[in-house]
């Protein structure tokens, strides 16, 4: 009987060890795997950490057996697409309409994501007065399917990036250069307004 305590106790304290050396090399696993993917071009622009399901928890927290997972963000690679389709549907006579898509970020117009944090709402301008009516294919192109522009550019980083944010083909209006939604349709060009999905 005494024999059976002690073999008990040893196997105990042998889980024990095994548990912590277990939960050791998960979080030396999930800490490496994850300063590689932050190092590697094209590197996220932000992440989200959860750990057993407590974001922002730190990696060491986590439980036996338990989950560490990370979001990252690659929403300035949806956003990059999207300015290169936009820029290869665009109608090409003098190049003003090619050059003129605008980035916004929050509604003010921005030259890149540096400043982007998780939650804000990207958006793609076309200001120039003749916007509109290309987008509604009321203007004469010389070659076919330049019209449309972001309509178009919408379905096809729908399918490319689908999985990875939400993009939506509107009309937004621009005043002093900030962009507006709900203002007059006469003052309203067309955009590609992009967020993350949760």
């Amino acid at each position: 009987m005494a024999r059976l305590k002690g073999v008990a106790s040893q196997f105990e304290i042998a889980m024990a060890a095994t548990l912590e050396q277990t939960h050791q090399i998960l979080v030396e696993t999930a800490r490496r795997e994850h300063a590689k993917i932050m190092a590697d071009d094209p590197r996220p622009g932000a992440f989200r950490r959860w750990v057993d399901g407590v974001q922002g928890a730190s990696e060491a927290a986590v439980k036996p057996f338990g989950v560490i997972e990370y979001q990252y963000q690659r929403l300035d690679l949806v956003v990059q697409f999207a300015l290169e389709t936009l820029f290869d549907l665009s109608p090409v006579l003098s190049g003003d309409y090619r050059l003129a898509h605008t980035l916004f970020l929050n509604d003010l117009a921005v030259p890149n994501l540096r400043d982007w944090k998780p939650g804000d709402v990207v958006g793609i301008v076309n200001f120039l007065p003749y916007a509109r009516v290309i987008e509604h294919g009321k203007m004469k192109m010389r070659v076919t399917g330049t019209d449309r522009v972001y309509a178009q550019a919408e379905r096809i980083v729908l399918r490319r990036f689908g999985n990875l944010a939400k993009t939506r083909f509107t009309y937004r209006g621009i005043i002093d250069g900030v962009a507006a939604e709900g203002t007059s349709s006469d003052v309203r060009y067309p955009a590609l307004i992009i967020s993350e999905r949760n």
